[in-house]
């Protein structure tokens, strides 16, 4: 699903948020963004939002966490995180978060540049099926398709 080789987008900015929810409605609204990811535990908890508009993707997660102190951080997808790791510390960067892999089908590390912003490198492993990580994907998304993505349906809001 996050593949960059076939169309994901290889930067994509995240800002948080206390509520991403109602901060996804809000860009719907006024910005007429369209949701299409969204990653809730069973008890309803919503962990981020994606929402796209002209071939962007904005991803709205929850502060705290990782990201603690920070407003916003962008994920860029990368051929090796390991290698942008250690190019990091080389450069006066710091590694916040070692790589690790995740239920989502990417390796991902976390990353403080020499003035402090917080950047997310991502490696698409293999594709997921979004329900193994209770996230559900809305018709319409994904139009570059391709094998091993799930199957689609419903609107947002189901």
């Amino acid at each position: 699903m996050y593949d960059p080789a076939r169309g994901y987008p290889v930067v994509v900015p995240c800002v948080l948020y206390d509520d991403p929810v109602a901060a996804a409605e809000w860009l719907t609204t006024v910005l007429l963004m369209r949701p299409v990811v969204r990653a809730a535990l069973p008890d309803g908890w919503v962990g981020h939002v994606e929402l796209a508009r002209g071939g962007s993707i904005v991803l709205l997660a929850r502060k705290g966490g990782m990201f603690a102190g920070s407003t916003s951080v962008t994920q860029v997808f990368v051929d090796d995180v390991v290698a942008a790791c250690g190019r990091a510390a080389e450069a006066g960067g710091t590694v916040l978060e070692e790589p690790r892999e995740r239920p989502w089908g990417v390796r991902e590390a976390v990353l403080a540049d020499p003035e402090g912003q917080t950047w997310v490198v991502c490696e698409h492993l293999r594709d997921t099926d979004p329900a193994d990580w209770y996230g559900t994907v809305w018709a319409g998304y994904f139009p570059y398709g391709g094998s091993g993505f799930p199957k689609v349906t419903g609107t947002p809001g189901e």
